[in-house]
């Protein structure tokens, strides 16, 4: 594993926060939007006779690769998680991890102008997403059109709202739609995240990639709607699971 220090922690919302990374080993870090990194700490419970062990869990990386040697997490917390608990309670800046990656395979398909494409999230699930669009954004990428469905509780959950809103504005054909599934506020959409982009599917004659970033829960009832509508996993369906 490489060594990672942590040189900032941004409160985003009540339970989610963003923490940067920088790899003081390498000039850059490497990596394809939508990878993921391995984040571990050493542990141990003396009290107990428990030596000394890893602790680990896999995030994926929402910033995108812009040449420097940082990345960022954006971590939900869960209550009586270890890494919850080391990130939110235990940490200060300048700390030292450990981590793995970037890695994995969720990630753009190589002609982005073959289909249009949809992107369904949940919480931090958000994160994908986040670099996928940053990079295509500052690069100037061209692509058929981006849909992000991002589906949260109330307004104060939104995960990197103005970013992405100026994104929209100046990025032809990509559109950002929330949905506040515990709160009515005029100008978002409301319920759950799936009756959106469903119902898109449903008025149109095309088929879109579907990426999925969230809880098992959340992706399950995806592809089970997709599934009645004659989706296919890999050829249609894309998707990252957390926990």
């Amino acid at each position: 594993m490489n060594v990672a220090v942590l040189v900032d922690i941004i409160k985003e919302t009540k339970s989610n926060w963003r923490f940067i990374f920088e790899s003081p080993l390498y000039d850059n870090i490497n990596f394809i939007p939508g990878q993921l990194v391995q984040l571990g700490f050493m542990e141990s419970d003396e009290a107990n006779g428990v030596p000394e062990y890893m602790v680990t869990r896999n995030y994926s990386v929402a910033s995108y690769p812009d040449g420097s040697n940082k990345f960022e997490l954006i971590v939900t917390y869960l209550p009586g998680g270890q890494m919850s608990k080391k990130l939110f309670f235990d940490s200060k800046i300048g700390d030292e991890f450990y981590y793995k990656g970037p890695m994995g395979v969720f990630t753009l398909p190589d002609n982005l102008m073959e289909r249009p494409i949809y992107f369904v999230s949940t919480g931090s699930g958000i994160s994908p997403f986040r670099s996928m669009i940053n990079y295509i954004y500052e690069n100037k990428v061209p692509f058929k059109s981006i849909k992000l469905f991002f589906g949260t509780r109330t307004e104060s959950d939104l995960l990197y709202r103005d970013e992405l809103e100026k994104i929209q504005n100046e990025l032809p054909n990509f559109e950002y739609i929330p949905s506040l599934s515990q709160e009515s506020k005029q100008g978002f959409k409301e319920g759950h995240v799936h009756e959106h982009y469903l119902k898109l599917i449903d008025e149109s004659s095309e088929k879109p990639w579907v990426y999925f970033c969230g809880w098992d829960r959340m992706i399950s009832e995806g592809r089970f709607h997709l599934d009645e509508r004659g989706f296919e996993m890999t050829k249609d369906i894309r998707v990252e699971i957390f926990g």
